[in-house]
């Protein structure tokens, strides 16, 4: 698996997804001191990237206004 460094705003986020807000500050305080440790999991389903795993670090990625994340790209079966 490769990592890539991808444009925030091409990510789709769940719109599902339900975390606290105090979570979520938490996990920013984090990055914005030690960045982003951990890529999401994505996939491209032809116009835009879905996340599989890491909704949360992407909210938090966005919150602290990162132009970029950190992500790996899987190949989806269709």
């Amino acid at each position: 698996m490769k990592i890539q460094w991808i444009k925030i705003e091409a990510i789709e986020p769940n719109q599902r997804y339900v975390c606290s807000v105090d979570s979520l500050e938490q996990l920013a305080d984090r990055m914005r001191e030690q960045g982003q440790t951990e890529p999401i999991k994505v996939w491209f389903t032809g116009e835009c990237f879905r996340i599989l795993d890491g909704e949360k670090r992407w909210r938090a990625c966005k919150r602290l206004g990162l132009s970029r994340v950190k992500v790996i790209i899987l190949e989806m079966d269709t």
